[in-house]
Parts: structure tokens; sequence; C-alpha cells
């Protein structure tokens, strides 16, 4: 007899088998992030400063000690819980040595000197690229001859690792640094940074006067604009009760493209009710949107936070990302007579749909999640 009689009896519950990191971790490895300045302006220019603090987390979470590689310490604006991320500088690492299990690079690049000193005592050394990279190295020098940045130095690299979305690169990448061990390595967010900054969660109003906002980058061909204000314009003419504005985020770059600003918009019938802005953050634009809806077009870069926030917010957003095609509103370019008929649902039916959406955006962020024991066993295999 296993239990008394009256005891709790579990038998019909599947206790949970997943491999959870213990609470009596005496020694942790260190794993130090290269990264630019962590402040709350630079969080909010691209996902990548976000990413680090993400990934700061996640090996903490695992029975790591993380840090943030720095050349030097300022006294940037931040709030106070970035002050818990501990900070850690070449001259530091010389003078007070510690088991570092990964140097990663991911926010700056250091010298191949430098690599060669942290192998030396028994680092890893690992480039992470977050972005499209063989696109971006194209478009530079294409279009911008006089930016130089050091986008890739080359030398004492151990491994390259890209996110699943960036795969189609980690050939070139591996390549460009002299290498041949590249690796795919899992996608992860945590909604943190909407905590931490404020949430503003959307507000139900009448569809036909809600406003659209296009929150595309508008930096390159496969983040730009124009799929996303093509489909409001085929979808004004199909339900021309709607009478709400495009709010374009990123606007003053589209101006600045001759092709769009004389011959795409001046074409448009809903060319009078697109509302120009430039670059905001998050929480701003969801502060001046309470109650609209979202659309993003980002070709070849399939992952983005910016569509996660929004969910996490309970905003309908539609996006085409292949990957998270059975969560939320997921449209398709090929098919766009469906695409209107999602962006119809989003904005008329929300409201109703509400609990459904609830339960696409928990378990899409669980998919991801920094506690996620599945994302969590991935990352022990590869670092």
């Amino acid at each position: 007899m296993s239990t008394l009689p009256g005891c709790t009896d579990l038998s019909s519950y599947k206790k949970s088998d997943i491999r959870l990191t213990t609470l009596d971790v005496s020694v942790k490895k260190a794993i130090i992030l290269a990264t630019n300045d962590v402040n709350d302006v630079s969080l909010f220019l691209n996902g990548l400063t976000q990413n680090i603090i993400i990934l700061y987390d996640l090996f903490e979470c695992m029975g790591y000690k993380s840090y943030l590689f720095q050349y030097g310490r300022t006294n940037s604006e931040k709030k106070e819980f970035i002050h818990k991320y501990d900070i850690i500088t070449t001259d530091e690492i010389i003078k007070n040595p510690i088991p570092i299990h990964t140097f990663i690079e991911i926010g700056m690049s250091v010298n191949s000197s430098t690599r060669s000193y942290l192998r030396s005592i028994g680092a890893k050394i690992v480039k992470l690229y977050l972005g499209n990279i063989l696109n971006i190295d194209i478009e530079t020098i294409q279009n911008y001859a006089s930016v130089f940045f050091y986008h890739h130095i080359v030398g004492e690299i151990d491994e390259i690792w890209t996110s699943p979305h960036y795969k189609q690169h980690i050939d070139y990448a591996s390549l460009l640094n002299r290498t041949n061990n590249g690796k795919i390595v899992p996608y992860v967010w945590d909604p943190c940074f909407i905590i931490q900054y404020g949430i503003y969660e959307w507000i139900p109003s009448d569809w036909r006067t809600m406003d659209i906002v296009i929150m595309d980058p508008n930096i390159s061909f496969q983040k730009c604009f124009l799929y996303s204000l093509l489909l409001v314009e085929a979808f004004s003419k199909k339900y021309p009760e709607w009478e709400g504005k495009i709010q374009i985020i990123n606007g003053d770059k589209i101006n600045m493209t001759p092709n769009a600003h004389n011959f795409i918009l001046p074409a448009l019938s809903v060319r009078n009710r697109i509302v120009f802005h430039n670059r905001k953050n998050i929480h701003t634009i969801l502060t001046e949107n309470r109650s609209a809806c979202f659309i993003t077009h980002q070709w070849n870069n399939d992952f983005n936070y910016m569509t996660l926030e929004l969910m996490y917010c309970n905003y309908p957003i539609l996006h085409n990302s292949e990957g998270w095609d059975l969560f939320g509103y997921h449209y398709d370019i090929n098919k766009w007579e469906k695409a209107i008929e999602t962006l119809y649902n989003a904005l008329k039916n929300h409201n109703d749909h509400l609990h459904i959406y609830k339960s696409h955006t928990a378990n899409l962020i669980w998919k991801h999640s920094i506690h996620n024991p599945d994302i969590q066993s991935e990352w022990h295999s590869i670092i």
C-alpha cells in the first residue's frame, strides 16, 4: 500500500519528467556576452540589445553566471532593473581571472588578440549573428560608400551561431570567419521589457474608425512598408466603410525614397489618410495607438520581437511569418484575397475572439520562452 486511506492520490496525474536546473548549484561557470551599452535608449533601437539581456537571463536560468562584457563603464540613463546585470571589462578579467565557459560576441566584436587571450584561459569564442548579414553586407557597400564599421573581425573564432530564421546565412558567416563550425541556436524571447517599461493593453473600438499601424523598419527591400500598405489599399476598396487612418512608423525613410514618394504613394486611393512618423520605441507607439490594428511585412526575417510584444498586449497584428503561421493573424502575400479577409477579421472581430487570441499568444511565447525546458535543453547541448 503506497498511500494511507484519505491521502492524496496522484495516480491519474502525469508527473513531469522534464530536466530542470537544480537550486543547489554551488559552482557556476561564466558566460560572457560582448555587448554595447545597455540603457533605456539602446534597448529599443532594435531587437539586438534586448536579445543580449534575454540570453543573459536564459544562461542564468540554466545555472551559469552571466556577464556583460564592455570596454568601459558608462553613466547612461537606465531603469533600476538594468543595474542588476553584471558588467565586466577586459582589465577586470585580467586582474581577477574567472572560469569562463563561453565568450559570445553579439552586440560588439573584439579584436583577435583579446579573443586569443580569452581562449588561453579556457573560454570558447563564439560569434552570434542575428541579422541578414549577407544582405546587409551587399546593401551597405552599394548604398553607403562612406560608411565603415567593424561588422566582421576575422580570427580566433571557434564557432558561429545564428537564429533559425537566419539559417540561410550560416555558410557565409562560417566561411567569412574561417571556421567550419556553424550552429543554429534556438530563438528566445521574454516579456520583461514590456513589463518593466509599462504594459499598454489594447482597447476595443469601432472597427470602422480603427487606425491601422504599419511598423516595418523600412531599411531594406525585405523590411519595407510596401506590401503592408498595398494590403490596406486593397482592403479599403473592398470595405469602403472603414474610415480609419494609416499610421506609418519610420515614415521618414519612405519620404527619402524618390520612387515611393513620387510614384507609389500618389497612386494610392488612401494617400490622404496616411500619417508618417519618425522612429519611436514600442511603448510610445502603444501609448499613442491604444485601439489600433497592426500590420508587419518582414520577408526573409520571419521572427520579430515586435510581433510578440503586440500579441502580449492583446493588440491584433497581421504578420507573414511562415514559422508562426498557426499563431494569431497570419497572412500570405501569395493569397491576397485571404489576406484582405484576415485583416477584416482582425479589425472587426478581434474583441470577440480575444480569449482564443490570448491562447495563441501564450503558446507562442512559451514556444520561445527562456523558461521552457525544451529550449534550455537545446541550449545546454550547444553551450
